[in-house]
């Protein structure tokens, strides 16, 4: 059986009902939108930066790698390498995750770059002067030159610089036992504490990379 048919003046009010529903709903539909797009814009595509950290084979340093994320693109790792004990260093680039070694500790996040500073970095990255075989120098000098470069490009500010900064040096130098530092020392005068850490690193260290 057919179903009776309602009248215009009914299909003129269901319609405009409707009609303002449907508007409403363009309306909130496009203030999401916005609100998404304006998000990716302010997030899309910047490059994730950290620290990787890992454990050493030999000796009293950890290994340093500087690394760089984006989704679509993945690992990028930085770092300087010798291939045999008291070897030259050497610098390496590699594309690989740096959590897949088992000695690499849980990344030390530094912060986020525009893509447009990426390639301007790459460019200092590989002016930084690897000193070969080297005293006063390993790879934990050689991430901090890179985290410098970050900074002296205007990718970030100064307090971002700092954060990060300070976020490594309980990494930086020479792995202190804390057992043994607690026995030797006590708990340390305030005059020690207040002492800036020293930047350079203090010894040579076999270093051979983070695989």
């Amino acid at each position: 059986m057919p179903k009776p048919s309602k009248s215009r003046s009914d299909e003129k009010s269901h319609s405009k009902k409707h009609g303002s529903k449907s508007s409403k709903s363009r309306q909130h539909s496009h203030r999401h939108g916005s609100t998404s797009r304006s998000h990716q814009s302010e997030t899309g595509g910047a490059f994730e930066l950290y620290c990787a950290i890992y454990q050493p084979r030999s000796g009293n340093y950890y290994h340093w790698a500087f690394a760089m994320y984006r989704q679509d693109l993945g690992w990028g790792v930085f770092e300087v390498v010798q291939d045999v004990e008291d070897g030259p260093f050497r610098a390496e680039y590699r594309q690989t995750d740096p959590r897949s070694s088992l000695r690499c500790l849980p990344l030390v996040p530094l912060g986020y770059i525009h893509p447009d500073h990426s390639r301007s970095l790459a460019e200092h990255i590989n002016k930084i002067q690897v000193p070969g075989e080297s005293a006063l120098w390993n790879c934990q000098d050689y991430v901090m030159e890179i985290w410098d470069s970050v900074l002296q490009l205007g990718a970030i500010d100064e307090y971002t610089w700092n954060e990060g900064r300070n976020a490594l040096m309980p990494y930086y130098g020479p792995i202190q036992e804390a057992d043994d530092d607690d026995d030797e020392n006590g708990e340390g005068s305030e005059d020690e504490e207040d002492q800036p850490r020293q930047y350079q690193s203090a010894e040579y260290v076999y270093d051979s990379g983070s695989d």
